[in-house]
């Protein structure tokens, strides 16, 4: 006995209502990526070193926007740990501060 297939006789508008509805419920837009600790250390590095002249107050926004430019889901990342990486930057020599807001 031959395999019945269904798909020729389904009319393509409801094969697609229903394909529609199912990728809808299984969240058919997919999250962007949450960035790891490296990509905040190169977007702190990348908003510092271009960051001359901005209001310390400014900066973790400056931050989180190369991180939304990279493709990012920035969430979860802190204005806490933005600084602490910005410090721990400028304190290993990695980074001059520009912000001048470490006192070494």
């Amino acid at each position: 006995m031959e395999e019945f297939d269904y798909s020729d006789f389904v009319p393509e508008d409801v094969l697609e209502e229903v394909l529609s509805e199912e990728k809808r419920r299984r969240g058919g837009k997919k999250r962007a990526p949450f960035p790891s600790s490296r990509d905040i250390v190169e977007a702190v590095r990348d908003a510092a070193l271009s960051a001359r002249g901005v209001h310390p107050d400014e900066f973790p926004d400056i931050v989180l926007s190369i991180l939304r430019e990279r493709g990012f889901d920035t969430r979860h990342v802190t204005v806490k740990r933005i600084w602490r990486v910005y410090e721990s930057l400028v304190v290993r020599g990695v980074i001059p501060d520009t912000l001048g807001v470490i006192n070494v």
